[in-house]
């Protein structure tokens, strides 16, 4: 015959939670298989509980379980508790222990029960406790400000954050901001640092990092540096707000003084160059009268040679300015909308005689349908025509350069891909600087000012794109540029 002891028994098999009766007239214990298991006891009816008794690690819970048992028949009424035990194997565990009378009868002589192995659950409440300890030391302990925020209201500060913002307690700074950011930010940041966070939640970001001046507890203003970590709720409402607050008001006071010398050597660069590119001007035309009028092959040579230096002279001028003015920090590409195609078929406009008569193959590939961008149609030229000048500077005869663009939805990929002797490794982390270490003569003698492929890539990124780099010696270098096509 099942009894209601079998049926509870089958229905709580899958939660592993064992039941159990105690008869206190009989003193007996009725034990189903789960709570067999859970506490290490082999039979299902106990006349005496001692051995149920042993299994409990301590004393204490072992008179705190039998008075738990003795209340449920005097009080009449569910109690609970948790307890350590021992398992056969000499381990412990932890266990949840539910009583309640069974009185359907009237008979309070009878307690009905469950016992739960919760070892597992008090391990990990263990665990995000020890963290939770971690956390808060790590807090205390920090020179960096933590803040956790509530929806909108502030509900703990770190001692570091109360420094930062030159508050002497939290309910210091909960009275003088309401516990909110608004009267923190700066007036003219406002509007920027609303827009950039309601981006980040429209789009349900798990972090952000924002930049603004907040005043602090003495009136003053410091530029501060949140990085923020956000929590939803199960509708993807915005929870909770945790941030890591830095004073950044020494790094801006570096960065606007960066800026200052940066402009000022620009507008000396500037001055010199145009200084001196006149007079370099007319020592290139001085030279091509002096051509015309003399016959001696050998004066012509000197005069050629010179011509050469002048020129050369007058490029680095050129680029120097161009430099200049793409590190200006009020500097803004003009961009039109144009079709990528007609710059490509310029290249071969530009190199494909020249490549010929080096007895190098080059080849444009690109994709047909190819779609109208917006760039700047003179800058773009400039930068294809640097790497392609550079591939053919340092490709041999016999070898081949490749030009190929092609298109996702979403970039535009412009490679520029040479056979030619390629660069040594330890040249190409800084093939991007200014006057860079892997300035070169080209096979042919080709002079380089250096400055060609910064000017690509600031170029480039003017353009929200990237170019790269990939190279092995006597096999090739190949450029990529990518773009956004929007």
């Amino acid at each position: 015959m099942i009894t209601q002891n079998d049926l509870l028994d089958r229905a709580l098999s899958t939660a592993k939670i064992g039941v159990w009766t105690y008869h206190k007239d009989s003193s007996i214990f009725q034990l189903s298989e789960n709570s067999r298991d859970i506490f290490g006891i082999k039979e299902s009816r106990l006349s005496d509980i001692t051995e149920l008794l042993n299994r409990f690690v301590s004393e204490h819970d072992r008179e705190q379980y039998i008075e738990c048992l003795n209340r449920i028949i005097e009080e009449n009424e569910s109690k609970s508790g948790i307890y350590q035990i021992k398992c056969l194997s000499g381990a412990t565990k932890w266990i949840r222990c539910i009583g309640q009378p069974e009185d359907e009868n009237g008979d309070t002589d009878t307690i009905f029960g469950t016992v739960q192995d919760i070892t597992d659950h008090m391990e990990t409440e263990r665990k995000l406790a020890e963290t939770q300890h971690k956390y808060e030391l790590m807090a205390k302990n920090s020179s960096d400000g933590i803040i956790i925020i509530d929806k909108e209201v502030t509900s703990f500060v770190s001692p570091g954050f109360l420094k930062l913002m030159r508050y002497d307690t939290f309910e210091d700074y909960i009275k003088a901001t309401s516990g909110s950011l608004r009267p923190v930010i700066h007036p003219d940041d406002k509007p920027r640092i609303k827009s950039e966070f309601k981006q980040k939640i429209s789009e349900k970001a798990e972090s952000g990092t924002y930049q603004f001046r907040a005043q602090t507890g003495n009136s003053s203003f410091i530029w501060r540096e949140d990085h923020v970590s956000y929590q939803y709720d199960t509708h993807g409402r915005l929870e909770k707000t945790y941030a890591v607050c830095r004073d950044i008001t020494k790094r801006k006071q570096t960065e606007k003084k960066l800026r200052q010398l940066i402009d000022e050597k620009n507008w000396l660069v500037s001055t010199i160059v145009h200084d001196i590119r006149n007079p370099i001007s007319a020592g290139v035309s001085l030279n091509s009268i002096l051509l015309e009028e003399i016959e001696d092959i050998e004066h012509r040579k000197l005069i050629s040679a010179a011509n050469e230096k002048l020129e050369s002279a007058l490029n680095l001028a050129a680029e120097l300015l161009e430099i200049s003015s793409l590190e200006d920090e009020g500097f803004s590409i003009e961009k039109e909308t144009i079709q990528p195609i007609i710059i490509l078929q310029s290249l071969q406009d530009s190199f494909g005689v020249k490549a010929e008569s080096a007895g190098i193959e080059f080849v444009i590939q690109t994709d047909s349908d190819l779609p109208e961008m917006e760039m700047n149609k003179s800058k773009m030229i400039r930068v294809l025509n640097n790497l392609t000048s550079n591939a053919l500077k340092f490709t041999p005869k016999g070898g081949k350069i490749q030009v190929s663009a092609a298109s996702d939805n979403q970039h535009l990929k412009i490679i520029v891909e040479d056979s030619g002797i390629g660069i040594p490794g330890e040249l190409i982390p800084n093939l991007f600087d200014k006057f860079t270490e892997a300035k070169r003569e080209g096979l042919r003698g080709e002079s380089t000012t250096g400055l060609g492929l910064s000017i690509a890539k600031q170029i480039i990124e003017h353009h929200n794109g990237s170019i790269s780099v990939e190279s092995s010696e006597d096999k090739g270098t190949k450029f990529s540029i990518q773009l956004p096509i929007r």
